[in-house]
């Protein structure tokens, strides 16, 4: 009697293959490392399935006949339902149709005494046939990922920089929206504990306590940050007077940094929010939106028998919340699980990613629980923003573990920042004036640097964000980017956006120096 025969691998065979069939089907959306998790959860999961139904069954070839028929049961049942409904069968029907084909299976198990061998040996083949037919898709396509290169870099008049050395780091680039500096936070809403900056040095992060934005929001800020440089062109083609942000935000679609990272062979990756202006972008190699690129556990899950059993058990029946506040909170998450899976794509990456949060609204409790609108609108946000800021500094300690769990060598050039830090009049920008404490709790942000290679303290303690990625283009690639004057500028109120006005000297800057490893 052959191995094949005496040995029942089928119901892992069947288990992997339910992973792997759907990874096959969504391979431009998905990465290797999204099938690691979900085949060995189902690997364990129908080991157990199997060792119960052995000991009913008394044998483990009659037990995993059984643990097939479940493991196919529950994987496969959405991926038949739409072929079954088409036979005029509803959910409860089609749930029948599967208990029927079990009972079927136990049957078999429990009659089958000469023939055992045949079953197995028919079952492991069919399931080995499965695999490799979905490998049969999946490796040539993975080979040919890893070494695709990145799309051409569009042509620019006139290059910010050229490139003397390279690096083989990936740039993973994190903004986390109205994260304050430890100042900002305490002069804000009174947190004092707050204990990210300490945690962050301790990885090997430069954690500058004075860092700040060159702009009071957003759109100014990042697109002074990602093209390296300050506004002043646009006072000049804009004018004084104007209210239109569009100018300052159309710099974000072909911004400096990611046209330098892509013409040295970078892969550009950029993780959008709902904010519009980080929505997209046009020179991206890919844009992860919530929504279009699925996210591989959820289809599992969704193809599965699990949706239909919570629904007919009441499991839809919860709390909603508004659509905006949900929104805020899936995009936010979703963003959050996509950073460290897309940071294992082969090749070197620059990822961008601006997350809103500790942003309003407050959607998130420091346990991860949902805030739900009823209860928001009873709490003062002095009690809501450190409960989401705990939840956020949590997220990014799990993240930065997940970037810097490989070897020394390849540690990724990692930037936490904040693109402004928090509101001083719930989500209104009041700061219209020169109030040096409200100005600097909108001015301070959190300003995090991992460099590897770098020495210690090579951020000043005066660092804005104009001059993080000068710096890092200086240092890794050689590049002729001389720092720019650390400088920040406000505008008189909304109606003058491009009427900058110099406030560096107005900032209460703390004199805590910087925290190095």
């Amino acid at each position: 009697m052959s191995l094949l025969s005496r040995v029942p691998l089928h119901p892992f065979a069947f288990a992997a293959y339910s992973v792997l069939f759907v990874y096959a089907a969504n391979l431009s959306e998905v990465l290797p490392v999204d099938a690691v998790a979900p085949v060995g959860r189902t690997l364990i999961a129908t080991g157990a399935v199997m060792a119960v139904a052995m000991l009913l069954l008394r044998g483990a070839r009659r037990g995993a006949i059984v643990a097939s028929a479940l493991v196919v049961a529950f994987a496969f049942f959405g991926h038949l339902y739409p072929e079954l409904a088409r036979l005029g069968l509803d959910e409860r029907a089609q749930l029948g149709v599967w208990a029927l084909a079990l009972v079927a299976a136990v049957l078999v198990a429990i009659r089958a005494r000469g023939s055992l061998g045949s079953v197995t040996l028919a079952l492991n083949t069919f399931g080995a046939l499965l695999l490799a037919i979905s490998l049969s898709a999946i490796l040539p396509y993975e080979a040919g990922r890893a070494t695709r290169p990145s799309a051409e870099a569009p042509p620019t008049d006139v290059p910010l920089a050229t490139a003397t050395r390279q690096t083989d780091r990936d740039i993973i680039y994190l903004v986390f929206d109205r994260y304050g500096s430890e100042w900002s936070l305490e002069h804000r809403f009174a947190i004092t504990d707050n204990d990210l900056p300490g945690w962050l040095a301790d990885q090997g992060f430069q954690v500058i306590p004075g860092a700040r934005s060159n702009y009071r929001a957003t759109d100014f800020s990042l697109a002074s940050t990602l093209n390296m440089r300050f506004l002043d062109e646009l006072t000049r083609t804009v004018g004084r007077v104007s209210d239109d942000r569009t100018p300052a935000r159309a710099l974000f679609s072909g911004h400096e940094l990611g046209t330098f990272l892509r013409a040295n062979g970078y892969r550009y990756i950029h993780v959008a929010p709902w904010y519009a202006p980080t929505s997209t972008n046009d020179i991206a190699d890919e844009v992860v939106e919530y929504g279009v690129d699925s996210e591989f556990e959820t289809v599992l899950r969704d193809v599965s028998m699990a949706p239909v059993i919570e629904r007919l058990m009441g499991g839809e029946d919860a709390v909603m919340d508004s659509p905006f506040r949900e929104r805020h909170r899936e995009l936010a998450l979703f963003q959050l699980r996509q950073i460290p899976r897309l940071a294992t794509a082969p090749g070197r990456i620059f990822l961008f990613a601006h997350v809103l949060l500790p942003h309003s609204p407050y959607v998130l409790a420091a346990d991860g629980r949902t805030i739900f609108e009823a209860e928001a609108v009873a709490r003062p946000e002095e009690d809501l923003f450190p409960e989401q800021l705990a939840y956020t500094n949590t997220r990014i300690r799990e993240i930065v573990s997940a970037l810097l769990a490989g070897p020394d060598e390849s540690d990724p050039i990692i930037v936490i920042q904040a693109d402004e830090g928090p509101f001083i009049c719930g989500n209104v920008d009041c700061v219209d004036n020169d109030d040096p404490e409200d100005l600097g709790i909108r001015f301070g942000v959190l300003g995090a640097y991992y460099l590897p290679g770098l020495p210690s303290g090579i951020v000043p303690p005066a660092h804005s964000s104009v001059n993080t990625f000068r710096l890092i283009l200086r240092e890794y690639f050689g590049a002729d980017l001389p720092p720019l004057p650390d400088r920040s500028y406000t505008w008189p109120d909304n109606e003058h956006l491009y009427d900058f006005q110099d406030i560096t000297d107005l900032l209460p800057l703390p004199t805590t120096e910087v925290a190095n490893p």
